[in-house]
């Protein structure tokens, strides 16, 4: 996407402190919905690579040389990075203040003027206007350009930090992934980092704060002397407090921070595995385990949200408590309340409750927050990363790659030495050009041997030198959102020559001829247009068109294809185009043993075999035994399983062309839509978030009080918020009525001979350059009335002073804490209903919306709901606010649109999806991402063109105002304590209008935030999970009878059907084997099934019910499915197993044993207790298929579906497995999806598919005797010999049954 060339580069100095650059986008935006094309390209010294590169620099350089803790520290470098520009702009900060103090000085000079007025000349009236006139003016502009640079270094730490953890991911090692969880990663990169915006902003406060304090002092001191102590203890007073709150604060910020990654490692393991999930049911536990967990993070934020209602109260009231305790005591020490006297100290303290009041207390609270989010980055930061200096073992003058081994072994929790070794003693000199089958069973060692060439896995006995760049294929392949050729290219060059090369060595060409933008194909987020096989061969694709590397590891990439594409592969691709090169290639599949160079066997993490295929067989070594044998269980079925022969499932629909075209065409018109509704599932694609056009309507702002609070409470809150802003106002006015009652007062018990005229307070003199200053100073007291005169209520005025500032404090603290808690309830409700809206969508809106999509929702959406209605009471101005709003509602429309446009274009969900990444070099050579810090400053600069103007604006007002008092005094009649109040409220503006009216407009842009929420819990829903009235019995299934009465299938609405008028009966307890060629509907015959999208037509009837008429849950609780992907979540063992506590240990050993687990598992220190990293990471993908195994074991329901599950495990493994089916559900209905032909060979039935139709459906045999049948035909692809001996096995089988029903 092409940008704006950036105009900020060409502006003058005028153009760069009042943001004027900017005009031209504003315009724009008045008249426009502006789009992601109309943001100017970033300044160079904003680019993510560029900052980053300062920040690495720099903790390369602290993790060379730590300090004295031994550890390198982030903040350190962070520090160093950024610590000459922030002490330069600390210069301009202090000068933001000094002007800041000006104001209320000169309106102190100017109210005395008037208290002098018959002595003062008249000029000295204008002099002081014009000193509030030029302060007032030159203010903004230097406050927000101070705030704009300190904004600036704090994105650039943000974005720093995030891109060198982003780099981070990349080289962790998988070691070092079983210790963090994609929840937490998401977490740091996002809410961690966060904390870094506003440091820089108020961090120089914690030294100005106390400077300007002093100075503000001194000129008290000189007013009421020894009663400002008590003003002192009150504001030291506070700042403890606040200290005290900012040390909790932090602590309370770690602890939320880890329940937070908790729950969003919860929520994406539910997202990930949302199908396993709705297939078994567990919906409802599911949500438990979130909601409690989010229970336990609100009551973290009820307690921190607590102390910043404390914190909000102590900013407002901390001018008022402080001017409170002076007045009271300089009362009480006989002085006397006069105009100027009240309103230096109430102008003086108010511009001190910015600095000391609010910034104080955000630089305490945002220094500890900080400080424990460069912690947690910085322990993320120095984890360990797998190793990337390997190369520099090898020796450089060899010119040829070569992988050596000697006495290699390794482990994978070295910090548990009583483990066996992963990796035991392996030798192994392998030289260019050669080609190494690793074979052996679950467990073995095979990927970990992968592992331990890339880098993962480190030594620890022995020696392993390689020489040469490394390219690897994982075992489940990794696709990204984008097209085919981008995932194949991964930022390569494109050569078009070499790319058709490698289209077709990994037989690609057929599947990008029937798409209808061939390699351009949008393929989805994790490719969910792609089948297995498919997302297979992209992933070889993307290692093989890496020209430069010279070594290939490949982790049995032919197991997720057919046997004519393996084939294919093998010989024009692994024995084709890398002929010249190393290649290492994990594989079970006999037939291709004899074509290797060389083959490895492993067993138990040890070589028990190493040699090519006639040196194993001459050294007496059975590769047949040790691929096939099982010693006990399959004595009798060992003369058919030579082969392993597979038939690639592609689409989860019925054709690849009919259903990738529709996903094709959704994901191209996603980004065109304008609204979202809820038959649209908010959004399709693989790329972004549907953008909501206009103003957020006003039925999200009613919903959202809605859920905050009933009736009585807003009303309420309402009345309590009036009544604070009433009180705060009423605090001044009434010093103001206590100063000008006793002046009045003055007036009439005084005398002209026997008083000193109020004027004589305060004289003005000359000096030699012609500025006024003060000479003369007399205070009153009441020993200068005459005692006979009536004596001044002063009583009466302290007394209603103690009960307006008491009343006040408590109505604020309680209006501070009844809005927080409004916003905590409605985030809670919203989130509830949120979860549960999604847990309950169908499926569909898993395949189109992207995860990363929901774990951005889940973080930031629901962050920005609990701090936005505190914008909404936060200033007692707010009333003024309102009317100011009205009167600038030109500009404020203009800001409010372009501003709108700027937060929702930075709603679409970043880039953290790549963090799942578990392979780090899948994606060496990828170049960091910049994320979405293009539209951060943006949105920066927006606010202070918008924030500049309405401070200037304001300034102008003060100008008018100050200049009037002074022209229009006599005419009005005012008085010294009502120019004093006017003129105290109008500076009180200053900077006050612009952020309160940006309050109003933050609002929106925040509640874009609750408005995309709301997209989310008006999903539409799946049916219902339980219905009484049609409630199946008890023990329902009674036998596992299945019909398919006329079933027409559809994976969406008006969408192709995968399945068409499919016709067929399943008998109780038979075993069907289905069977079919890419796209023919066999993954979708378990989707009809499960009710994952309801029927087309037809009906499905289990047992004689039909399953359109039950609920969901009763559906699918009577089904066991075991699926083509483990999925697997973090926490133990047993959890995974059993995740909710249903059966005793005894079972769960029981299940294990029965797919041979039972020795692995033992054999783990904490067995059952054994803590499994997030998606199972920490097993091989064949043993999480196994731990699937067992969940089903342990359901032991009438009907069993089992799809394509053994395609990661080894045959000896697959035999075992099948043994375990045929034993454990020799009295249920098993449906088998065939990856293998051999492992439903022996099946009762064979369902054939083709194209969404029933082809052939018949005992194995009978099909097969029908040489120009579909079984027959799949059968031949196979090759002779295999399809000789899985014909005389179906035989075998079919003579067998027959006999035995003859004799019978």
């Amino acid at each position: 996407m092409t940008l704006k060339p950036n105009t900020m580069k060409k502006s003058n100095i005028f153009s760069y402190i009042t943001f004027w650059w900017l005009n031209d986008l504003f315009a724009e935006g008045r008249n426009r919905t502006l789009q992601e094309a109309d943001m100017y390209e970033l300044d160079p010294s904003d680019r993510s690579e560029e900052i980053c590169n300062k920040l690495e620099k720099h903790w390369e350089s602290e993790k060379e040389k730590p300090g004295k803790t031994g550890k390198p520290s982030l903040l350190r470098a962070i520090t160093k990075t950024y610590v000459n520009k922030f002490m330069v702009l600390g210069t301009l900060g202090l000068f933001t203040e000094i002007l800041r103090i000006a104001i209320p000085i000169f309106i102190i000079q100017l109210i005395r003027y008037f208290e002098n007025k018959d002595t003062s000349p008249t000029w000295h009236g204008y002099a002081y206007a014009a000193a509030i006139t030029f302060s007032s003016i030159i203010l903004p502009l230097v406050y927000h350009l101070y705030f704009y640079q300190m904004q600036r270094i704090g994105w650039h730490i943000r974005a720093s930090t995030c891109a060198l953890m982003y780099k981070k991911t990349l080289r962790l090692s998988r070691r070092s992934l079983q210790q963090t969880s994609t929840g937490q990663i998401i977490n740091l990169g996002s809410s961690d980092v966060a904390r870094f915006d506003f440091l820089p902003i108020f961090l120089h406060y914690l030294w100005m704060g106390p400077l300007e304090c002093i100075a503000v002092w001194y000129i008290l001191w000189q007013e009421v002397g020894m009663a400002l102590l008590a003003g002192i203890g009150v504001f030291l007073l506070i700042t403890i407090t606040q200290i005290s709150i900012g040390r909790q604060f932090g602590k309370l910020r770690s602890a939320t921070a880890v329940l937070t990654d908790k729950r969003i490692r919860l929520t994406n393991e539910v997202i990930t595995g949302i199908r396993t999930i709705k297939m078994h049911a567990w919906e409802e536990p599911f949500a438990k385990l979130v909601e409690d967990a989010r229970r336990t993070e609100v009551m973290k934020i009820i307690q921190s949200s607590s102390m910043k209602a404390f914190n909000s109260c102590i900013y407002f009231c901390q001018e008022k408590l402080t001017t409170f305790a002076i007045l009271l005591t300089f009362v009480a020490m006989g002085g006397t309340i006069t105009a100027s006297k009240v309103f230096s100290i109430v102008g003086l303290l108010n511009a001190l409750r910015l600095s000391t009041g609010m910034f104080i207390s955000l630089a305490i609270e945002h220094t500890f927050s900080s400080i424990v989010s460069c912690k947690r980055i910085q322990k993320y930061l120095i984890l360990e990363e797998y190793d990337t200096e390997q190369n520099k073992d090898a020796n450089e003058s060899s010119c040829q790659p070569f992988v050596k081994l000697q006495n290699f072994s390794a482990m994978w929790e070295t910090d548990k030495p009583h483990r066996k070794k992963t990796l035991q003693y392996i030798s192994a000199d392998i030289k260019n050009g050669e080609l190494i089958a690793v074979i052996g069973s679950v467990g073995s060692g095979k990927s970990s041997l992968l592992s331990a060439l890339t880098g993962e896995l480190s030594a620890l006995d022995g020696t392993k030198k390689i020489k040469g760049k490394i390219s690897y294929v994982d075992q489940l392949p990794w696709i990204f959102s984008g097209t085919i050729r981008e995932n194949i290219l991964f930022g390569s060059e494109y050569d078009s020559k070499w790319y058709t090369q490698v289209i077709t060595a990994c037989s690609l060409s057929q599947d990008l001829n029937v798409l209808k933008d061939g390699d351009l194909t949008p393929v989805g987020e994790r490719g969910l247009t792609l089948s297995g096989g498919q997302k297979a061969r992209v992933a070889l694709a993307r290692a093989v068109y890496r020209k430069d590397a010279d070594i290939f590891l490949m982790d049995d990439t032919l197991s997720s294809v057919d046997t004519a594409v393996a084939n294919h592969i093998f010989h024009h691709c692994i024995n084709g185009l890398l002929l010249k090169k190393i290649r290492i290639l994990v594989t079970n599949q006999m037939s291709f043993l004899k074509d290797c160079g060389r083959i490895m066997a492993l067993k138990e993490g040890r070589v028990v075999g190493f040699g090519s295929y006639e040196e194993l067989l001459d050294s007496g070594f059975d590769l047949v035994t040790f691929l096939n044998k099982n010693d006990e269980a399959n004595k009798t079925d060992q003369s058919f399983r030579l082969g392993s022969r597979t038939v690639e499932h592609t689409f989860n629909t019925e054709s690849d062309t009919r259903q990738s075209a529709y996903y094709i065409d959704k994901l191209k018109t996603a980004t065109s839509t304008e609204s979202t509704t809820s038959n649209e599932y908010l959004s399709v694609g693989n790329k972004e978030e549907v953008r909501a056009q206009g103003s957020v309507k006003r039925r999200v702002y009613l919903n959202y009080f809605r859920l905050g609070a009933n009736t009585i409470f807003m009303v309420t809150m309402i009345i309590v918020s009036l009544a604070s802003h009433v009180l705060y106002i009423m605090n001044d006015w009434w010093l103001a009525e206590w100063s000008q009652g006793f002046e009045n007062h003055i007036k009439k018990s005084s005398n002209s001979n026997s008083l000193p005229k109020p004027t004589e307070l305060f004289t003005l003199e000359e000096d030699g350059s012609g500025s006024s200053v003060n000479l003369n100073r007399t205070i009153f007291s009441a020993n200068t009335i005459d005692e006979k005169s009536t004596e001044f209520d002063t009583k009466f005025y302290r007394n209603i002073y103690i009960i307006i500032t008491v009343s006040m404090f408590i109505i604020i603290l309680l209006r501070a804490n009844m809005h927080f808690y409004f916003c905590i309830s409605s985030g809670i409700r919203m989130h509830a209903k949120m979860f549960n809206a999604i847990l309950k969508s169908p499926s569909r809106f898993f395949d189109i919306n992207p995860a990363d999509n929901w774990v951005y929702c889940e973080r930031d959406h629901l962050d920005s709901c609990h701090k936005l209605f505190c914008r909404f009471y936060r200033y007692p101005t707010w009333c003024i606010l309102c009317v100011a709003e009205k009167i600038l509602s030109a500009y404020i429309k203009r800001y409010k649109k372009v501003g709108r446009n700027h937060k929702k274009s930075d709603l679409q969900s970043p880039v953290f999806n790549f963090t799942r990444i578990t392979d780090s070099e899948s994606v060496q050579g990828r170049e960091t991402i910049q994320g979405k810090i293009s539209s951060k400053p943006k949105f920066t600069q927006c606010s202070h063109w918008f924030g500049l103007r309405l401070d200037l604006i304001t300034a102008i007002f003060i100008s008018a105002v100050a200049f009037l008092c002074v022209v229009c005094a006599s005419l009005l009649n005012l008085t010294p304590g009502e120019v004093g109040l006017i003129l105290t409220f109008s500076a009180g503006m200053v900077t006050l209008l612009q952020w309160g009216v940006r309050q109003s407009a933050e609002v929106e842009n925040l509640m874009t935030s609750v408005e995309r929420i709301q997209q989310y819990y008006r999903l539409p829903s799946e049916a219902a999970s339980e219905i009484e009235a049609t409630k199946p019995p008890a023990d329902w299934p009674f036998c596992g009878r299945i019909q398919f009465n006329k079933v027409s299938f559809s994976y969406f609405k008006n969408g192709p059907n995968v399945l068409k008028e499919v016709c067929l009966r399943i008998k109780p307890n038979e075993k069907i084997g289905v069977v079919g060629r890419t796209g023919a509907g066999k993954t979708s015959l378990v989707a009809a099934l499960f009710r994952l999208n309801e029927l087309e037509n037809g009906e499905i009837y289990i047992d004689g019910i039909p399953i359109s008429t039950l609920g969901l849950k009763d559906l699918r609780v009577a089904i066991s499915v075991i699926p083509q992907d483990p999925i697997l979540f973090a926490g133990t063992m047993r959890r995974n197993i059993d995740p909710f506590d249903i059966y005793t240990d005894d079972k769960l050993w029981e299940a294990l044993a029965k797919v041979q687990l039972a020795d692995f598992v033992k054999s783990l220190s904490l067995q059952l207790n054994t803590e499994m990293a997030e998606t199972g990471s920490n097993f091989s993908v064949g043993q999480r298929q196994l731990i699937c195994f067992a969940r089903a074991i342990l359901a032991k329901t009438k009907i069993l579906v089992i799809d394509e599950a053994t395609a990661n495990v080894d045959m000896r493994t697959d035999q075992l497995i099948q043994s375990t089916i045929r034993e454990e559900f020799k009295h249920c209905t098993v449906i088998t999806i065939a990856h293998r032909i051999n492992t439903v060979i022996d099946s009762d039935r064979i369902l054939v598919l083709g194209g969404g139709l029933v082809k052939e459906f018949d005992e194995p045999y009978k099909l097969l005797q029908n040489k120009n049948g579909y079984f027959a035909n799949i059968i031949k692809t196979i090759g002779c010999q295999e399809a000789k001996i899985l014909e005389s096995e179906a035989k075998r089988i079919y003579d067998k049954k027959y006999l035995l029903d003859n004799h019978t």
